[in-house]
């Protein structure tokens, strides 16, 4: 049954069809859709379509269907079928919903996506409400009063947009409106001028208005160069070697899960009990159920919990061992420690959890969870992971397309897996790169626990003079050396708890660098030579 399963997976192909013309603007994924385009005819000989015309039609639909469309997006076939199903494909009303007339319906009740916005300002205002919501509050009420006197025509739709539906994060949500009153919301969607003109549906001349306003808001709200809503996260995870899983090659030995004290003495003074003990266990039916079960709990339970509860992210997708998230800047390394934990069942960082015989069971009452114990894959499993943090202004089809080649290109090409492969995106296009062996991950962690010490410039010198000054040994721990040198020539001093924990990172990086080194040259095969082990 395995290896049919596996048989499957490894057979099937994935192909995106050629897509002639532009391409959505909203995913870069197929044609953005116009009603000259066809696959034959002209088009099948590279006759294309003029750019003009599909301007003309977006804005066409922009007109004839206002508040579904901006004008700006182009759509490809799936998407417009989406935008449109809901009230011109008779979805809300085979759900028994009632629209109401076409000019006063409104879809911000419908909405259950949070903006990008909203996520990456998500942290900012579950903290800020926490100590009474002020900043918020002051920033709304000075954006509201500039939009009054400059922008009167849109002021109702700015407020419904941004004071009258919630964040959609249930955790930000519950702080800022916890007995769900009317009126009595926030939305992140207000930090930024782009998507905030979107909503309102700005022509270009609002639009530079507004952008102008929510400028000045942020300066008098003195969020310096930039505003919570700047930066946000997506979090791509699988689960390594799930086809060892399934076919059962991951299973130990039978001592390792019988409980030997359960079983009497006849048993074991029997003569082929030690040969029982000492055979690999084999992937049965029962086996197999919880391997789904330890999928399920994972996919369906602990992720959207660790997620959208403990931390103020958003669950784009979960299933079996595989995983896309969007979060906020300051919940990424946290939510990390917690999601690689939950699946090899370590222990809970947060302590919520107590881990026994490879469960994870509350050790109280938590918001959407059952108490009961949650399978896990068990000690020893793995998960790859592409992170990439991008800036507002970076168009999604961007990040998503890095996002996958960070997961499957680098995350899981390192070796043994277990890899993590962060990516920054900046507004102008540049990119920065850094990849770590998961197991690095929590001393890293403990590295980071400092008061708000700007080491930027530590960092660099550190990258730049690292792997001119030192190189991988068994035991002379030269990049220790090395780094301390470094830190000692700096003008400012650091505290001695923040340098020991970096040069204890460095210290189980250059062991875990060493090792790695050993087993890839055991195995004689080029991959120590084409990646090498550089310090990221």
């Amino acid at each position: 049954m395995g290896q049919s399963i596996q048989a499957v997976k490894n057979t099937r192909t994935w192909a995106i069809p050629t897509a002639p013309g532009e391409r959505s603007t909203l995913s870069g994924q197929f044609s953005a859709v116009h009603p000259q385009l066809h696959y034959h005819g002209q088009f099948k000989n590279g006759g294309g379509l003029s750019a003009r015309s599909m301007r003309l039609f977006w804005r066409l639909m922009a007109e004839v269907y206002p508040g579904l469309f901006n004008g700006s997006e182009k759509l490809n076939a799936i998407e417009l079928t989406k935008r449109m199903a809901w009230r011109y494909g008779g979805v809300a009303e085979s759900l028994g919903i009632n629209l109401g007339q076409e000019d006063d319906t409104n879809y911000d009740n419908l909405i259950r996506f949070p903006n990008l916005s909203s996520i990456a300002a998500a942290r900012f205002a579950y903290e800020d409400f926490k100590k009474g919501g002020q900043k918020t509050r002051n920033y709304w009420n000075c954006l509201n009063t500039l939009i009054n006197q400059q922008l009167p025509n849109k002021a109702d739709t700015f407020a419904s947009r941004t004071h009258g539906r919630p964040y959609q994060i249930p955790k930000v949500d519950r702080q800022i409106n916890p007995e769900n009153r009317n009126g009595q919301n926030f939305n992140g969607v207000m930090f930024s001028s782009k998507w905030l003109a979107d909503d309102m549906n700005c022509n270009a001349q609002e639009t530079a208005t507004l952008r102008s306003l929510v400028e000045e808001a942020h300066k008098k709200a003195k969020f310096g160069e930039g505003s919570p809503a700047d930066w946000w996260v997506i979090v791509l995870g699988d689960g390594d070697g799930m086809g060892k899983y399934v076919s059962g090659s991951k299973l130990k030995k039978y001592k390792e899960y019988l409980i030997t004290d359960a079983i009497t003495e006849n048993v074991k003074n029997h003569q082929d009990y030690p040969d029982l003990l000492a055979t690999q266990k084999r992937m049965g039916p029962a086996t197999h159920v919880g391997l789904n079960r330890a999928l399920l709990d994972f996919s369906n339970r602990l992720v959207p919990y660790l997620t959208e509860e403990r931390y103020c992210g958003k669950v784009v997708y979960s299933g079996g061992d595989d995983v896309m998230a969007v979060l906020p800047l300051a919940d990424l390394l946290g939510y990390l420690r917690s999601l690689r934990a939950a699946w090899c069942a370590d222990p809970d960082p947060e302590r919520e959890f107590s881990t026994e015989g490879g469960y994870w069971t509350p050790k109280q009452s938590l918001q959407g969870l059952q108490q009961r114990p949650y399978f896990t894959m068990g000690d020893g499993a793995t998960m790859s992971l592409g992170i990439v943090i991008a800036h507002k202004s970076v168009p999604l089809p961007t990040v998503l397309e890095s996002l996958w080649t960070a997961e499957k290109d680098r995350a899981k090409k390192l070796y043994g897996k277990d890899g993590l492969c962060f990516r920054v995106i900046y507004g102008s296009g540049n990119t920065l790169e850094a990849l770590m062996k998961g197991e690095l991950l929590e001393l890293w962690w403990n590295f980071m626990q400092y008061d708000q010490q700007d080491l930027s410039a530590l960092f660099y010198r550190l990258a730049e003079e690292l792997p001119r000054h030192a190189c991988v040994t068994e035991s002379d721990r030269l990049f220790r050396k090395a780094a301390q040198v470094i830190i000692n020539r700096r003008d400012q001093t650091l505290e001695s708890h923040i340098q020991e924990n970096l040069l204890n990172w460095l210290d189980q990086w250059e062991n875990w660098a060493y090792q790695t080194y050993n087993q890839v040259n055991k195995i004689d095969t080029p991959i120590a030579k084409s990646e090498g082990f550089l310090v990221h």
